[in-house]
C-alpha cells in the first residue's frame, strides 16, 4: 500500500511543478507563497512529501490549477479568460489597482453584477 502512496506523490509533486513552469514562477517564490522552507517546498515537487488540502488555496489564487493538480484532470478555461489573464498580469501595480478600483464601483453601482459576472464566467 505504500507504495501506490508513494507513486501518487510523487506523480502530484510532478504535476505541481508542471504548474509552477506554466506559470512561470521560480520554486522559492512558491516556497515564500505558501511559507516553507525550500527544501521542504522541494520535497513536494519531488514527491517525497505531500503538500497538502490547505495549500492549495494559495496556488489557486496564483493562477494553479489545483484541479489538475490533484486529480490530473484540467480546469476547463475558456479563451477569454486566458486573454484576461494575461492582459493582467501585463499591467502595472498601478494598472492592476484601477481595473479593482472599477470593480469595485461596478459592484456598488449594481448590486447583483458579482453573480451575474460569475454565472457567465464560471
Amino acid at each position: 500500500m505504500a507504495t501506490t502512496s508513494t507513486k501518487k506523490r510523487k506523480e502530484t509533486g510532478a504535476r505541481l511543478r508542471k504548474e509552477r513552469e506554466r506559470l512561470g514562477y521560480s520554486s522559492r517564490q512558491i516556497a515564500q507563497l505558501l511559507g516553507v522552507p525550500m527544501d521542504v517546498y522541494e520535497r513536494f515537487e519531488n514527491g517525497e512529501a505531500d503538500p497538502g488540502i490547505y495549500r492549495m488555496p494559495r496556488l489557486a489564487a496564483c493562477g494553479f490549477d489545483v484541479l489538475y493538480i490533484i486529480t490530473e484532470e484540467r480546469h476547463l478555461v475558456i479563451e477569454e479568460e486566458n486573454e484576461l489573464l494575461m492582459r493582467f498580469r501585463e499591467l502595472s501595480q498601478r494598472g492592476r489597482t484601477s481595473i479593482f478600483t472599477t470593480l469595485d464601483a461596478l459592484e456598488r453601482l449594481a448590486p447583483n453584477i458579482r453573480r451575474q459576472w460569475r454565472k457567465r464566467f464560471r
